[in-house]
């Protein structure tokens, strides 16, 4: 498992989990180690953008929204389970596709194949991702709350 961010101007870099992600390595291996902090600030000034992160566990706990809070602003109160309106899950499923079409013959040549296909996302891709959420709000509230996957892919 891999850990990444994206904004309209900026990727994370790609970190590789550890196997069991809780809160205190998600907040010291993965977020800190991203860039995301420094790449955020250096484009956007300090604390002045928003971070928006899924309802995992590891994500709510209070020693995260603590640290967080410190660091940046949180979207507090996104849906847990809902990644058809979150660019990265979007992103994830993207990967995994073209993952899918590699013939990957090792786990050592899958970490190198993860890294290559994240280093290539087309910038393109995160701009659509991210402009979409308009939509994709607007249609989950046509849908009375229904599942919107299948929709804009």
């Amino acid at each position: 498992m891999f850990f990444g961010g994206i904004a309209y101007d900026w990727i994370s870099t790609l970190i590789k989990c550890p196997k069991r992600v809780n809160a205190e390595s998600y907040r010291k291996c993965l977020v800190s180690k991203c860039g995301l902090f420094t790449g955020m600030d250096n484009l956007h000034g300090k604390k002045n953008w928003l971070l928006m992160q899924d309802g995992a566990p590891a994500h709510t706990a209070k020693t995260t929204i603590t640290y967080l809070e410190k660091k940046c602003n949180i979207l507090q109160n996104w849906p847990a389970n809902s990644p058809d309106l979150n660019p990265i899950e979007n992103l994830w499923d993207i990967m995994s596709t073209r993952l899918n079409e590699i013939d990957i013959k090792t786990v050592k040549n899958l970490e190198k194949v993860v890294r290559e296909v994240w280093k290539n996302i087309d910038w393109l891709m995160i701009e659509n991702l991210i402009n979409s959420m308009e939509r994709r709000l607007k249609l989950v509230v046509q849908l009375k709350g229904d599942c919107i996957n299948g929709y804009f892919f």
